[in-house]
């Protein structure tokens, strides 16, 4: 495949598609909420849960993999023109917001520090891959994958056929990611190791740019103040070789590393809309897709997001009197109650 075709391809998937899959969510989010990078945010979102959704029970079944790849792609495409149709009226007010949103002369420094450093980090997560021990799981299993039509059946350490591997099953990132590969052409360790690295430290810093924007509503500098303190923390945060702020630059590919830097700061923008009584149809779905797409990174989802949103949902609910907090949030994890009874009975 030509590296022009392949490039396309791969902008295809990880730009164009979550644009599009994004729209329907966001057109039903509180005005305040909808932009353009919230639809970005969201269709990854939509993306990580669509493949969860689908992937496990060909998983369970140990059906062929490239039965879920033809299935997915199919699937997800339908998806991306639903949303399309759906959400299309919010692409003018979220251009309008993008437009308006230009800094103040007194924001500029600080706003191209915050970015020269953002910059930065993706050029070196790019050109000064760190050699990571567990690559010989996560992108051995996306490869096992591909050359053996299996999913989680085959050890990726030294290829010896087996049981249905119980413990990472539930977890589907590694077989997304092969998923992504197949589509662009490029191997999937070529992908993982350049630009997913770059892309989701991308995806990271924009999840923390909405969280700057409900923490500070009101002072955009603080805002790009609040990013300054992160990439500061980040840079820093190397202090062992098992915090989130090392896994975010040398495992980023992987669900252990997605987990704390993607999907725990989104459940703690999302606690920010619940606390602010801004909770609309579009957020209480992606509520529950954000359930769903932890599972899908890592299956200690499965335990911890329960206990962090219940008793999240317990504080909010007793201090605002809102009892029927409880009852909404118990909701939306129903898809981790679903992924935990599923892991006992596959075990």
């Amino acid at each position: 495949m030509a590296a022009g075709l392949q490039l396309g391809l791969l902008a295809l998937c990880t730009w164009l598609l979550p644009l599009c899959l994004g729209l329907a969510p966001v057109r039903f989010m509180k005005k305040e909420h909808q932009s353009l990078g919230m639809v970005w945010l969201a269709g990854w979102f939509m993306m990580f849960a669509a493949f969860q959704v689908m992937a496990v029970p060909f998983i369970a079944a140990q059906a062929s993999y490239h039965a879920l790849v033809h299935s997915y792609t199919i699937g997800i495409a339908a998806l991306a023109l639903l949303s399309l149709l759906i959400g299309h009226g919010c692409i003018g007010p979220c251009m309008e917001k993008a437009r308006g949103s230009a800094p103040e002369k007194g924001q500029l420094p600080l706003m191209l520090l915050v970015i020269g450093l953002i910059v930065l980090q993706m050029f070196f997560a790019f050109h000064m891959q760190y050699l990571d021990g567990d690559d010989s799981f996560y992108v051995a299993a996306s490869l096992t994958s591909q050359h053996t039509d299996t999913m989680y059946r085959y050890t990726p350490y030294y290829g010896a056929d087996g049981e249905l591997d119980i413990r990472h099953a539930l977890s589907t990132a590694p077989v997304f990611l092969a998923w992504l590969s197949d589509i662009c052409g490029i191997h999937v360790t070529i992908l993982c190791h350049s630009y997913i690295s770059i892309l989701f430290l991308f995806l990271m810093y924009c999840i923390y740019g909405q969280l700057g924007k409900q923490l500070f509503p009101m002072q955009r500098k603080n805002q790009w103040v609040f990013l300054l303190l992160l990439n500061l923390w980040y840079l820093f945060g190397n202090v062992s070789i098992y915090t989130p702020e090392s896994f975010a630059y040398t495992r980023t590919w992987q669900g252990k590393a997605m987990f704390p830097n993607l999907m725990i700061p989104a459940l703690f923008l999302w606690l920010i809309f619940i606390a602010k009584e801004e909770m609309d149809a579009g957020e209480w779905g992606l509520l529950f897709i954000l359930v769903t797409d932890t599972v899908f990174t890592t299956s200690t989802g499965i335990f911890t997001v329960p206990i962090l949103l219940f008793l999240a949902a317990l504080i909010v609910a007793v201090s605002q009197k809102r009892a029927a907090l409880v009852f909404q949030i118990g909701a939306c994890l129903m898809p981790s109650v679903f992924y935990g009874l599923l892991y006992l009975f596959l075990k």
